[in-house]
């Protein structure tokens, strides 16, 4: 497994990052058997959020009760996040000082941990002035109550704008960005407020992430499971309502099913599935940015694992996204 370092983060972090859907649908011996996996695997790195919940539970006190189950988090990190809207209000921005302090404090009563490696808005709201931001974020890491800080779903331009305030004003800007990033590019938003760096025309977008050193840790790698064995085409065209739906028509386009095409021809020759190359594509990016893999059993933390490792050369890459 590779790792990187962010600044103040105290563990590498690996590229491979375990994603919080997966935790969903079993129970807690389950998910501690694949959690336990993921780290012997390599994984050592968790995403989370206050808002995600699934009956009544979340992810935030799930990890809490498997850290316990552990006997502690040592080599363990924590990416949290917090300022997503609230139901029933999910349209109304909840980007606000009161908002950044209740969510890291209940993060971090939850997982039980004094500090939160690294934590990040959820979504962006362009009406708040960025130095309010930046300052109060940077207060929490001064409290001890997190390492560093980030941003999901932030346009460029204002995840720039936060860079240029924190070196103005001596302050610690933002280490990640975490946006979609796939080979198949995101043709409608599949959530509201939602950021992608995909296709040929956000090349200046992620060049400036790779020449701020603002890692990209990419969400839906696998485009909502269209880049897997498990959905057909006709499925897809088939789908008028629920996730296959909401899956056409955000990435079910000829130009997208040409690149899952080739990248499945590709994985036939390294005896990978589809989403193993998917997977070790979004990795080869030249600005190297860590990828979210959606695991729900120990097996798909061994596939994910071996998507890593995978080599796949500079032409291959090019010829699954471009032929």
């Amino acid at each position: 497994m590779e790792y990187v370092e962010f600044p103040g983060v105290a563990t590498p972090v690996s590229r491979v990052v375990q994603g919080a859907i997966g935790l969903f649908a079993h129970d807690d011996p389950a998910r501690f058997a694949m959690l336990d996996a993921a780290v012997e695997a390599g994984i050592n790195t968790f995403d989370t959020a206050v808002n995600y919940a699934f009956g009544g539970d979340g992810v935030d006190a799930m990890l809490g009760r498997w850290v316990r189950h552990r006997g502690g988090r040592e080599g363990i990190v924590f990416f949290a996040k917090g300022c997503h809207p609230k139901l029933p209000h999910w349209d109304r921005p909840r980007v606000n000082l009161d908002a950044i302090a209740e969510d890291i404090d209940l993060s971090r009563r939850q997982i039980g941990v004094e500090q939160l490696d690294l934590w990040m808005f959820h979504r962006d709201d362009p009406a708040m002035d960025i130095g309010i931001l930046v300052e109060a974020v940077n207060a929490a890491i001064d409290r001890g109550h997190i390492g560093a800080w980030g941003v999901s779903n932030w346009t460029t331009a204002r995840v720039e704008a936060a860079v240029e305030y924190a070196d103005a004003h001596d302050l610690r800007g933002p280490v990640a960005n975490s946006a979609h990033w796939s080979v198949v590019d995101q043709l409608d938003e599949p959530w509201d407020d939602v950021v992608t760096l995909t296709g040929a025309h956000r090349e200046a977008d992620r060049a400036w992430h790779q020449e701020r050193g603002v890692k990209v840790v990419a969400w839906s790698p696998l485009a909502g499971g269209f880049l897997s064995e498990r959905i057909g085409r006709d499925e897809l065209e088939a789908a008028t309502e629920g996730h296959l739906a909401d899956t056409a028509r955000c990435y079910l386009n000829e130009v997208n099913w040409a690149r899952r095409e080739r990248a499945a021809e590709v994985g036939r020759q390294h005896g990978l599935s589809l989403s193993q190359v998917a997977l070790a594509w979004a990795l080869h990016a030249e600005f190297q940015p860590l990828v979210i893999a959606g695991n729900a059993s120990v097996e798909e933390v061994e596939q994910s694992t071996a998507a890593e490792r995978a080599e796949l050369t500079a032409d291959e890459v090019a010829y699954i996204f471009s032929g």
